[in-house]
């Protein structure tokens, strides 16, 4: 072996031994570490505990209301503070008091919005890993595709420089096949750039803290499509979408929002107890809590001042609901389109499917019989390298619609909200 062949044997054998190692990952792998580490975790458990505070908020209405006060009053500000204090403790229950239960309402509502935005960002997190782990699957397709196309080339060169030397090819031909592999080798170089490219992304989104480069498994054989039970999309089928949920969910709390803008201006009922103190301090001694008052009564409230304010205050919010109405009937509208489509798009990348795999077969024969037609000098190196180009672009093309399939098939199980039901 020459100099020249042992410094290439040695850089391959030290550009191999310093790959790093891949992590094989399967899809449920990847989606079980997304779902413990990712930052979409993290941001869930506070949309859930924005809403259990709303909750507690909201209750928080009903709780009785305890105040304690002391003044005093004077003939002249040179003696104010010198006379006697009149300290109160009180005690408040509301009873009746629209305002309040509305207050209980919004923050059951609230925390029903929380949660369910919490379950749209946990199914977006699924999809978003569904989708970049068939992309990081298509681009190992992709690079063994061209690692063949590469070997082709290597094969056809061979070929080539052998029929150069018994004369049976010219110089012409000789310089096609070494452009054709150089080709091949740029291919290879983008391929695994690609490559490597996806693995970033997949190891960022599913929340390791350093890059490492994973391994998917191949993209599996595509399945009969999803078919509906019926042509009609319902509103149960809308309302499993977590985008849909959302909206709707935010649409019933501008109605609410409006209901309660008319409760601030109901009269309340509220029970009271307070105890009264006549004394020369600011505030009573304990020991002095059987000297003061006590007294119960009902408490009836009517709202009076700021009223143009809260007339002005219901009508926004009555043109937010009709705004949030308006906003849900479009969003019906695109949602059963996008539901269509979905279905559509799964029907037809499966059709797809069923056209290259067909394709990629009978490429590999027609390159298989030109390979040899040309070896036996029945056929030109030029059409050699067309067929072979046919049959890249059917490999490419089988690949495509195996990660077109599967990506529709993650976006329509998102949309029908089935993605989190494994897990």
């Amino acid at each position: 072996m020459t100099i020249t062949g042992l410094i290439l044997l040695l850089a391959t054998l030290l550009s191999v031994e310093s790959e790093p190692a891949r992590l094989k990952l399967s899809l449920d792998e990847a989606l079980e570490i997304a779902l413990e580490q990712s930052l979409a975790v993290d941001e869930t458990n506070i949309q859930k505990a924005k809403g259990a505070q709303s909750l507690v908020e909201g209750a928080g209405g009903l709780l009785p209301r305890l105040a304690a006060s002391s003044s005093t009053t004077d003939s002249s500000l040179a003696d104010l503070g010198d006379g006697m204090w009149a300290s109160q403790f009180s005690l408040s229950q509301p009873v009746v008091d629209a305002t309040v239960i509305f207050g209980l309402i919004g923050g059951i509502q609230q925390n029903g919005v929380s949660r369910a935005q919490a379950r749209q960002s946990m199914a977006k997190l699924i999809l978003d890993v569904q989708n970049f782990y068939y992309n990081l699957a298509a681009s190992q397709a992709l690079v063994a595709s061209a690692e063949g196309r590469d070997n082709r080339g290597r094969e056809n060169l061979r070929i080539v420089a052998k029929r150069f030397e018994l004369g049976a090819a010219n110089k012409a031909d000789k310089l096609r096949a070494e452009a054709s592999l150089l080709s091949a080798e740029m291919e290879l170089v983008s391929a695994r750039t690609s490559l490597e490219n996806n693995q970033r992304i997949l190891s960022d989104l599913i929340g390791f803290s350093q890059w490492q480069p994973i391994e998917a498994d191949k993209l599996p054989q595509v399945e009969e499509p999803y078919s509906l039970p019926t042509t009609v999309i319902s509103a149960a089928i809308l309302a499993e979408n977590p985008d849909f949920d959302v909206l709707l969910r935010q649409v019933k709390a501008s109605e609410l929002t409006y209901l309660g803008s008319w409760a601030s201006i109901l009269p309340s009922l509220s029970l009271t107890a307070s105890k009264n103190f006549i004394q020369e301090e600011i505030l009573p001694a304990f020991s002095d809590w059987d000297d003061g008052v006590t007294n119960y009564g009902l408490a009836i409230g009517f709202p009076i001042a700021d009223l143009k304010g809260k007339i002005l205050s219901i009508n926004r919010a009555r043109l937010e609901r009709k705004n949030s109405r308006i906003t849900l009937a479009r969003q019906e509208l695109s949602f059963r389109q996008r539901l269509a489509a979905l279905l559509a798009t799964q029907s037809s990348s499966y059709k797809g499917w069923e056209v290259a795999s067909k394709n990629v077969e009978l490429s590999s024969e027609v390159y298989r019989l030109s390979l040899r037609s040309y070896e036996l000098g029945a056929s030109s190196l030029a059409d050699l390298l067309q067929v072979e180009a046919e049959l890249v672009q059917a490999e490419r093309a089988l690949v495509q619609a195996k990660a077109d399939y599967w990506s529709s098939r993650a976006e329509l199980n998102y949309f029908l909200g089935t993605s989190l039901e494994v897990k």
